[in-house]
């Protein structure tokens, strides 16, 4: 095991801590969530009971020093550890400075035209809506038809690499998602529009020098738009991982010292979010099961909307890995509902 010890701070740092472990460090969390499979790759975890960013970081900073580990801030709280972040995942800043740098993005509406109404910060596809009305903490965005997609991406802050090209999958009712709700992604995704995508990414990485693994989400219309960056390592890690027989904790490492690694993908991958539809008793948690990740414990209630478990599946083709998403979701709701 290598010497180096990490603290992943986030609201779900399971992806996160099962990769670093994997790549042979010593890891603890701090998470909202407790997931019965987190203990796999968590040598201790620590639970967020106060949501304010103060009190998380104070938690995390006393933490770090008691355990002389390093911190990798995650989900929900990027900007803990670089107040730059803020003109990123602040959508009405982040836009500006897109509109600023000329990079395609759908406009902001005015009171009163249609269009999507999105919270300015936060993610996931939550308190998405379409509206005709501003409310306040929110945005008022033009609603372009066509393909969610998102790119990852390693980056020194100098220099960037879009490592792969990944279908978003959204408001899927297959898995119980609400109309925008993000429900996973599959890996690679291949479109025309691929390289424009990747050189975006690459571009964007650059412009606001962001180190590590960063996303890109876009959405495929006429052109490509950007639609958020996503300052952290993203929900499809496990997909990209299985895809592309990588380490994305390791290439992340590298990357903030300097290094860009290139890969190609061996097979197709995905991983779906299932969100329960109705109030649920979990009767039994498959911990262990390669199929199943961010694995609920046993007696856990959960109630109608609430993301459930994730499956995961690899295969020949995208409808081949959709297929298998699909199968183990029935499997999972056999085993555990």
């Amino acid at each position: 095991m290598e010497d180096r010890k990490f603290l992943i701070v986030g609201s779900n740092v399971r992806n996160v801590a099962e990769s670093a472990r994997k790549a042979g460090f010593e890891v603890f969390a701090l998470t909202k969530h407790v997931d019965a499979d987190l203990k796999l790759y968590a040598k201790k975890i620590f639970r967020i009971d106060d949501e304010s960013p103060e009190w998380v970081k104070d938690k995390a900073l006393t933490i770090s020093e008691e355990l002389d580990a390093e911190i990798v801030w995650h989900s929900g709280y990027e900007v803990l550890g670089d107040r730059r972040l803020k003109k990123i995942v602040n959508k009405r800043k982040f836009y500006s400075e897109l509109e600023r740098a000329g990079f395609d993005f759908p406009e902001i509406l005015d009171d009163g035209e249609s269009g999507i109404l999105k919270p300015v910060t936060g993610g996931g596809g939550e308190g998405i809506r379409l509206s005709s009305r501003e409310e306040d903490g929110h945005i008022l965005q033009r609603y372009v038809e066509g393909i969610p997609c998102s790119a990852s991406v390693i980056s020194t802050g100098k220099k960037a690499l879009a490592i792969s090209f990944n279908r978003i999958l959204v408001g899927d009712v297959n898995f119980g998602a609400g109309e925008f709700r993000y429900c996973g992604n599959i890996t690679p995704f291949k479109h025309e529009f691929e390289d424009r995508a990747k050189r975006l990414a690459e571009e964007l990485a650059t412009y606001f020098e962001l180190e590590g693994n960063i996303g890109v989400d876009f959405i495929i219309g006429d052109r490509v738009y950007v639609l958020e960056i996503n300052p952290r390592f993203q929900g499809s890690l496990d997909a990209i991982e299985w895809a592309y027989d990588i380490n994305l904790f390791r290439m992340h490492l590298n990357a903030k010292a300097g290094k860009l690694e290139s890969c190609r993908p061996r097979r197709f991958a995905g991983r779906a979010v299932v969100f329960a539809e109705r109030e649920i008793k979990i009767k039994n948690s498959p911990t262990g099961n390669p199929f199943f990740a961010d694995v609920p414990e046993k007696n856990q209630i959960y109630r109608k909307d609430d993301p459930l478990v994730s499956v995961l599946a690899s295969g020949v083709s995208e409808h081949d890995v959709y297929r298998k998403l699909y199968e183990r979701k029935e499997i999972y709701r056999e085993i555990a509902c």
